[in-house]
């Protein structure tokens, strides 16, 4: 018997076979804003998107943002209508979080250093099932249990419809307690981000504000580096080689492959949409030092960053974030995702496919 118990992960392959098929449907992303817009104001919008789920043309991933934001609506009946909808259209699946999707990018790192510079995964990695919106979901069991006994009450959880809707969460989750929760943490981000863009316009008040806005974007990338890419590098290559050859593998390949520099910056974040695309939204936040942060900007950049790189159409009602993915930075274009906005872009994208 094991003395330390075990686990087992609630979703293994064969459970995510429906989340591959989802993966090669047209994916589309809806900001908050407009899940609430076509659920209260545009029924027949809403009713569009079911018709096209339904004919398996597309589907409609939530995400962590999506389906925190619902605990923020006023009352049970507006959270349980929206969070209705959510169920109908995402056929229960989500996006991953993006700390997951950030590490998952910073995994890519050892193979574009070794040469492979199309290095990637396939979308269907990013996405799970609702229960997994805040992160992966693992089963714990005691010394006591058997393994035989183990599987057995995985078996009856794992295909429960509760594990697939926002729905039921909203039912059976203290919502007063999610918004509290929600208001602390909101502080805390307002809080950090202010000081993070008074520090950093400090620093570079004496320079041109294009030339201020680059080393922004330089600063939050070499940021990403130190303090996710490299140490993800380093631990991969440990795994591979072990401690005993680490520095000289590494010295190796910074021998074959070079120091670097903006051209191997540039290379990396390529191939790292969604944590590239974090660092822009953040140098523009500092570029515009006199807009006040707000709480609602973290959700702002929670779904940007999701669904502004990894589904086909990413939908949004904020006009500074459309504007952002539009005209001051192509990684969402050059991810193929297209981004509309509001109601409308979302009309115009549902008749496109229908037609």
């Amino acid at each position: 018997m094991d003395l330390h118990g075990h686990e087992i992960a609630v979703f293994g392959n064969q459970d995510r076979s429906a989340i591959s098929a989802a993966a090669d449907k047209l994916l589309i992303y809806l900001d908050s804003n407009v899940w609430i817009d076509i659920t209260e104001r545009f029924p027949e919008v809403a009713k569009q998107c079911r018709r096209l789920v339904q004919k398996d043309k597309v589907v409609f991933p939530v995400s962590f943002s999506a389906i925190d934001e619902v605990f923020q609506q006023p009352t049970v009946a507006k959270r349980l209508c929206v969070a209705a909808l959510m169920d109908d259209l995402s056929k229960g699946i989500c996006f991953r979080p993006s700390k997951t999707i950030h590490e998952m990018e910073a995994n890519l790192a050892l193979p574009i250093m070794l040469g492979n510079a199309t290095a990637s995964f396939k979308r269907e990695k990013i996405l799970t099932w609702i229960v997994e919106f805040a992160g992966t979901m693992v089963l714990k069991f005691p010394p006591s249990w058997n393994q035989v006994d183990a599987e057995k009450f995985h078996g009856l959880i794992v295909g429960r419809p509760e594990l697939r809707s926002v729905k039921w969460f909203v039912e059976h989750l203290d919502g007063n307690q999610m918004r509290i929760e929600n208001a602390e943490r909101m502080k805390r981000y307002v809080e950090g981000i202010t000081a993070s863009i008074k520090e950093s316009n400090c620093r570079f008040k004496h320079l041109a504000k294009d030339v201020r806005r680059k080393q922004f974007l330089l600063e939050e990338r070499i940021s990403v580096v130190n303090n996710l890419i490299s140490p993800k590098l380093s631990r991969n290559l440990l795994k591979i080689v072990g401690p005993e050859k680490l520095l000289d593998t590494i010295a190796t390949i910074s021998k074959q492959v070079g120091e670097g520099g903006k051209k191997r910056l540039d290379q990396i974040m390529k191939v790292m949409p969604s944590l590239d695309l974090n660092c822009h939204i953040l140098a523009e936040r500092a570029c515009n030092s006199a807009r006040k942060v707000r709480e609602q900007d973290f959700y702002d950049v929670e779904h940007a960053i999701v669904g502004g790189t990894y589904a086909d159409f990413f939908v949004t009602s904020d006009g500074n974030l459309f504007d952002l993915l539009t005209n001051r930075c192509s990684i969402s274009a050059d991810q193929n995702c297209r981004v509309v906005r509001g109601v409308k872009g979302l009309e115009e994208v549902l008749g496109e496919i229908s037609s």
